[in-house]
């Protein structure tokens, strides 16, 4: 049998082994929440969905930061009527002629669209069609639809709904910015599998 001052031993022996497991697991799990997913990249020729969703590789990808009238949205210039949704959708097809196109993956939205930053070589193109006029900054961009606001481009010439409250009108969803969960909380997700 044990004798006296044995038990105490054994006891603080178990609490010692048991800190050590406790404090590596918290390591693991900071070691997991740390790695960053790298982004993943598609390239190559895309087509305009309509003016901020593109289609690339077989994938329908929303671009991040700006927001686009709808294809069926009509503006007012003057008088008459502009198919405003239209006319964003060919100038985002016309950007995309261009050549081939390299999208950053970013995350998903509320609604489990792949969001994506995408550039035409060093050009932004999200950031190129809120500045041509023919998306609004929905997050980002804030400063080229300042000057495209000044200088009276696209949208800015016209009387429009912004495209969120057309959205709402007509029996769409309305949307949220495009920010996909990110940080600690993302990993965190993306640990249990949630994201």
């Amino acid at each position: 049998m044990f004798g006296y001052g044995t038990a105490p031993k054994i006891g603080k022996w178990r609490d010692a082994v048991l800190t050590v497991a406790i404090l590596a697991l918290m390591a693991l799990i900071a070691a997991r929440v740390n790695e960053r997913p790298v982004a993943e990249l598609l390239g190559g020729a895309a087509r305009a969905a309509d003016g901020d969703t593109l289609t690339l590789g077989g994938r329908r990808i929303r671009l991040s930061g700006m927001d686009a009238p709808e294809l069926t949205q009509s503006c007012r210039r003057g008088e008459a009527d502009w198919l405003c949704g239209a006319s964003a959708r060919s100038h985002l097809a016309e950007m995309l002629r261009r050549g081939d196109i390299a999208c950053s993956l970013i995350g998903t939205d509320k609604y489990s669209r792949t969001l994506a930053r995408c550039s035409l070589g060093e050009e932004d193109v999200g950031e190129r069609m809120v500045r041509d006029g023919l998306a609004v900054s929905y997050g980002d961009y804030e400063q080229a639809e300042a000057l495209a606001r000044a200088e009276g481009k696209g949208l800015w010439s016209s009387t429009f709904e912004m495209p969120q409250d057309w959205r709402r009108q007509h029996g769409r969803p309305q949307e949220e910015p495009h920010e996909p969960v990110a940080g600690y909380l993302a990993a965190v997700l993306q640990f249990f599998g949630l994201q």
